[in-house]
Order: C-alpha cells, then sequence, then structure tokens
C-alpha cells in the first residue's frame, strides 16, 4: 500500500470516531477521510462509511468491540493493544461516489437554506425600517373610512333633493322682471279705482299730495282729467227740488 497522501492520527482520536463520540479532533479525522470539509450534519452521514473504510484498511480496529464503562479506561486499554498513532489513507474515490451524491444534495440543500436565511433577513430589516409607519397607515385607513362615510351621506341627501325637486321638472320658472310689471300694472289699477272713487276736490288734493311725496313715481300712471273731473249730468238735468236741471 502505497504511503503517498497518508496521514498519521492518534489512537484515541480514531477510537473516538469507532466510539461514536464528536469534537474537533473526530471532525479533523472525517474530513480527512472524505477529502471534504463536514458539517456537523455530513459528519452524520459520513461516520459509518469512515468507520467501514477503517475496519478494512485496519482490521485490527473490529476487535475493539463498545466502549463500555469507563471511556477513558476504554482508550487507555486500545491505545496499549493497537498503540498510539496510526497512518491512514483517504477513503477512495469509487467508495466515496455513493456517499458523495448525499454529500453534494446536502451542500445544495444548505445552500438554500443559507440564500432564505438571507431572504428572511433582509425581509426582517425592511419590516423593521417600516413599523414606524404602521401606525400612519392605521391613521389613514380610519380617515379613509370616515370620508368615504361622509360620501355616502352626501349622496343620501343630494338623492332626497332630486326625490324633492322631482315635482318640479318641466315647470318654467316665471321671469322676475314679468313679475315686476304685473305688481306695477296692479298698483296702477288700484290708484285709477281710488281717484274715481274720492269726490272732484278729493281726488284733486290726492293728486298733489302724491306728486309732491314722489309716490307712484316709479308707476306709469295715466294722464290727468283736466276737465275737473265733472260729471256730464252735473247741474243739468232733473235732480233738483224744482227740477230746473242745476241739481239743486
Amino acid at each position: 500500500m502505497s504511503d503517498e497522501g497518508r496521514r498519521v492520527f492518534k489512537m484515541e482520536t480514531v477510537l473516538g470516531l469507532v466510539a461514536g463520540k464528536a469534537g474537533a479532533d473526530v471532525s479533523d479525522l472525517l474530513g480527512y477521510l472524505a477529502q471534504r470539509a463536514l458539517a456537523t450534519e455530513e459528519e452524520a452521514a459520513v461516520a459509518p462509511m469512515a468507520k467501514g473504510w477503517l475496519y478494512s484498511q485496519n482490521p485490527a480496529f473490529m476487535q475493539c468491540g463498545e466502549a463500555e464503562g469507563n471511556y477513558d479506561d476504554w482508550v487507555k486499554k486500545e491505545c496499549g493493544r493497537l498503540g498510539d498513532n496510526v497512518s491512514l489513507q483517504p477513503i477512495s474515490a469509487a467508495e466515496l461516489a455513493g456517499i458523495s451524491v448525499v454529500l453534494d444534495k446536502i451542500a445544495a440543500l444548505k445552500a438554500n437554506v443559507a440564500d432564505l436565511e438571507g431572504t428572511i433577513a433582509g425581509l426582517q430589516a425592511q419590516v423593521k425600517e417600516l413599523t414606524p409607519f404602521k401606525g400612519q397607515a392605521a391613521d389613514l385607513e380610519k380617515k379613509l373610512g370616515q370620508s368615504e362615510q361622509k360620501v355616502q351621506s352626501l349622496n343620501g341627501d343630494v338623492a332626497n333633493l332630486k326625490k324633492e325637486l322631482a315635482p318640479f321638472n318641466g315647470k318654467v320658472a316665471i321671469d322676475e322682471k314679468e313679475i315686476e310689471s304685473s305688481v306695477k300694472d296692479i298698483v296702477s289699477r288700484a290708484v285709477k279705482d281710488a281717484l274715481k272713487a274720492l269726490p272732484v276736490a278729493a281726488a284733486g288734493a290726492a293728486g298733489a299730495a302724491a306728486a309732491e311725496g314722489g309716490a307712484m313715481a316709479d308707476f306709469d300712471a295715466p294722464a290727468e282729467d283736466t276737465s275737473g273731473g265733472v260729471p256730464d249730468t252735473f247741474g243739468f238735468g232733473a235732480s233738483g227740488a224744482s227740477d230746473d236741471g242745476f241739481g239743486f
């Protein structure tokens, strides 16, 4: 057997592998035998094959039996039988072919886990940055809800107004100038009727007073009767006691 690539290990380290112990020295041994750096979960997959390889290369280790009782006493006894050191060579590529596939899958899974952990860490950082804005977002949502309620209320008011105005749809509005003209006509007729009802002298005085006070200045009053308002039958006819036609 060639000594090329071989390495010498302490016997207690190899016995630790046989006994299923863990530790830095055993991890170093497993990494050497598998010719690759191994994580804890990968060491558990390699350990059974490493023990088998160890037994095939050094059948004397198969006689170690179980490490029963005190472990240190067991190591001391086996070292007395096997020696203090042992020279080992890595597991052959042919033997590692099957376990390498498993180790590659474990490595890929670990890489994926690392990526996920990085992604999670980034998301957690973003959440931490956005935390102060959660309160503001809640306030905005509350105000938005209140605004929506107000809009619904206003829509209801508009609908009610539409119902109230519905009966007036199609009706023609009255022109303000037309109303003003109508009022003037009514007042003018009332003044004319009042003047006709008064005696002649009183009517003249009322007309003068109206002129002085500026009353009815805005209305188009008819021209004053210059005949004095005396009826055609005044003083003529049979109205008097003597029936002389002078009204006396």
